[in-house]
């Protein structure tokens, strides 16, 4: 064994005895032990997995350190499950992967000995063709790190601008006149009143929103410094548009996948090393903002609700911001596993429906066409007297396929998220990163539920992303001011 080879394997002896000795002391704390480890170790080649990877381990460190109103048995006792489950998952991911990287080698022409090859690096942007070598000055990695290709400005404002009409015209429908429960006095009523009386369409238009602010942040952290402000106004414009809902969830589906796509790719080669750095620097501290943000205004909407659990909620965390946003945080963490762990406790009462809760985004069409199927009545049922609706991504699975259904289907969506992770890493256009991004933020967002399959917000973002790769490319119908 080599010298590098055998520093290479140290790290990984040294985490298999710690997780080890920690399973030893407890199960529960090995197996989120295991996961914080494996996310260490994989960071450096594998970020966006190893980071999905992290969320998992902090998701079950919140269930079984953090006291909370809602806690019980259930939630530590599921852990060891999940665990299992999530492993499956991000296995197969990172199986996937590997499997879209052996392809891409071999589908790469021969170099010359006037160009090198470039060769995908874990996460980050390559271009698939061949380059020329690196500038005297820049790093071979740096060299290896393509430029996204932004459509012309005016075709590129045209369609911002046309998302702002869709999504305004949205918000009419949605809200008809009505206070939006961002403003309202009790948050939670109000938006239970605007579902209650929202369809497919206003649903769809108000997603708007975030495929707008999605598109205007990735721009100004990525595209040229002329005419930057303008689109730096658009995210403003478009955040505020998201958060109208009173929806953490709205606000970050159109802030975390810009951040992913940005820190995924290579800014401009005009910008100074030290320049970049501080662009990375602000997509990071935007991303914590954002978070942050979430966390505060969840906790103020739990605060100003009415029902027995904002009653435990208040009697608990008292008034203040800061325990407020603790608790917040915690519920949003470990709400999910502590209803999944109910959920798997009763699993044999609800015997397989083979893919109903899997179309559960068809909504009232799917009803009339497959018969009901509520997993948020079910999730109500068993979070009563609270209403805790979301159950991990492996609730679907499990009530649609069973327990050794729901390995198979974990495993083949992990090993499709983990192909479109490293295949969409070396596009070109802002479309195809997009969607990558997308990609990772609906496998993180795992630890609370099969987000894609439960709303129908891909129905509006597919269009939207084709739309944008159409515009990325020369067009014999668009005009020729648009061209420019």
């Amino acid at each position: 064994m080599t010298p590098n080879r055998f520093r290479a394997l140290v790290p990984w002896v040294v985490a298999v005895v710690a997780v080890a000795a920690v399973f030893l002391w407890d199960v529960e704390f090995g197996v989120a032990a295991a996961f914080l480890a494996m996310a260490a170790l994989l960071f450096r080649h594998h970020m966006w997995l190893a980071i999905c990877t992290a969320a998992w381990g902090f998701v079950f460190l919140a269930v079984l350190t953090i006291p909370g109103p809602y806690d019980s048995p259930a939630g530590p006792a599921a852990v060891p499950v999940l665990g299992f489950y999530a492993a499956c998952f991000l296995g197969a991911w990172y199986l996937g992967r590997r499997l879209a990287a052996a392809r891409g080698r071999s589908e790469k022409p021969t170099p010359t000995a006037e160009t090198v090859e470039s060769t995908p690096t874990a996460d980050t942007f390559v271009m698939p063709a061949v380059t020329t070598r690196p500038a005297a000055g820049r790093t071979g990695l740096e060299s290896e790190r393509a430029e996204l290709r932004w459509p012309a400005e005016s075709r590129l404002r045209v369609f911002v601008l046309f998302l702002l009409l869709l999504a305004v015209i949205g918000a009419a429908l949605k809200f008809r006149g009505d206070v939006p429960p961002l403003f309202a006095d009790n948050p939670d009523a109000a938006r239970e009143a605007v579902r209650l009386r929202s369809n497919l369409i206003t649903g769809l238009f108000s997603e708007f929103w975030g495929i707008g602010l999605a598109v205007s942040l990735l721009r100004a952290l990525t595209g040229k410094a002329e005419g930057r402000w303008a689109y730096v106004v658009f995210v403003v414009i478009f955040a505020f548009g998201a958060a109208l809902g009173a929806s953490k969830n709205s606000v970050l589906l159109g802030i975390v996948p810009p951040l992913v796509a940005a820190l995924s790719v290579r800014r401009s080669a005009t910008i100074s090393p030290k320049n970049r750095l501080r662009v990375s620097l602000v997509v990071l501290v935007i991303g914590a903002v954002a978070v942050g943000a979430a966390v505060f205004l969840g906790g103020q909407r739990t605060l100003a609700g009415t029902g027995q659990f904002e009653d435990q909620f208040r009697a608990q965390y008292g008034a203040s911001p800061l325990y407020a946003s603790v608790g917040s945080l915690d519920l949003s963490l470990s709400s999910s596993v502590e209803t999944f762990g109910r959920l798997w406790e009763v699993r044999e009462q609800h015997p397989p429906t083979w893919g109903r809760y899997t179309i559960t985004f068809t909504g009232s069409v799917g009803d009339r066409l497959f018969g009901p199927a509520d997993l948020y009545a079910i999730t109500a049922g068993l979070s009563k007297p609270f209403y805790m609706n979301t159950a991990t991504f492996v609730a679907i699975p499990l009530l649609d396929y069973g327990p050794i259904g729901a390995v198979i289907f974990l495993g083949l969506l992990g090993l499709s998220v983990g192909v479109i992770d490293r295949r969409l890493a070396a596009a070109w256009s802002p479309a195809h990163h997009l969607t990558r991004a997308f990609v990772i933020y609906f496998a993180t967002f795992g630890v609370y539920e099969l987000y894609p399959v439960v709303q129908p917000f891909w129905l509006a973002l597919a269009p939207g992303l084709v739309a944008l790769y159409l515009l990325s490319k020369p067009m014999r119908w668009i005009p020729e001011w648009m061209k420019r």
